[in-house]
């Protein structure tokens, strides 16, 4: 059996994982495996039922509860559609707490590393390249300057209609900059092997590129 090609991409909060990523599988004809709206369903579902979302031992106690779906754009937990539920500025608040409690990494890890052996992917998050596919053939590092990121949050919450306050979403951003890089398992690293890219001084075009370049690169050296 041949071994499935995986794109891990890696970044802080606002780096344009995500849109990249989404547009890199598209082009590639890879699935595209949004870690970060796993974690959000936890702390959506948490959230619902009032966990305590300090409580490490109550949070992990919720995960047998949990059925998490990704069908192309859309989320759905315990077959219910919540996609739009998670990404409120609330529950990305709560997700930063939630994905610090290893028994939640421990979860969606082994889920998200399933998902890989079945074929192709590009995967996004804070430790695809060194904790879920360390194995991965292509590693990318998205980042980009503090006050970009915020900007680029208050401009989609915005677009949606939601409170978008530059002040507080930067401090937001700085917060989990700093619980990423800082929590016990499986931190926010950036991986020997993994291709730095900033995408602050690149169009998503350009990044997409970049990424779709490295891939072919690997695949016809």
């Amino acid at each position: 059996m041949q071994t499935p090609f995986a794109v891990a991409i890696d970044g802080p909060a606002g780096s344009g994982k995500s849109t990249t990523a989404r547009q890199v599988a598209k082009i590639l004809g890879f699935t595209y495996i949004d870690t970060g709206a796993m974690y959000r369903t936890v702390a959506l579902h948490n959230t619902q039922i009032g966990t305590d979302l300090q409580n490490q031992a109550a949070v992990a106690a919720t995960l047998s509860q949990l059925d998490i779906t990704l069908k192309g754009r859309n989320v759905y937990l315990n077959g219910q559609d919540v996609t739009a539920q998670i990404r409120t500025q609330a529950i990305s608040d709560a997700t930063s707490i939630i994905a610090a409690c290893p028994a939640v990494r421990i979860f969606l890890a082994q889920q998200q590393k399933q998902i890989a052996q079945t074929g192709n992917t590009v995967m996004d998050g804070r430790d695809i390249g060194s904790h879920v596919l360390p194995w991965a053939q292509v590693k990318v590092y998205l980042d980009a300057a503090p006050e970009i990121r915020a900007t680029r949050r208050a401009n989609e919450l915005a677009a949606k209609g939601q409170p978008a306050d530059f002040d507080k979403i930067l401090a937001e951003i700085k917060e989990r900059d700093r619980r990423d890089t800082s929590r016990d398992h499986s931190p926010l690293i950036r991986t020997k092997d993994a291709e730095y890219i900033d995408t602050g001084q690149l169009s998503l075009e350009e990044t997409v590129d970049k990424i779709v370049d490295l891939v072919n690169s690997h695949k016809n050296p």
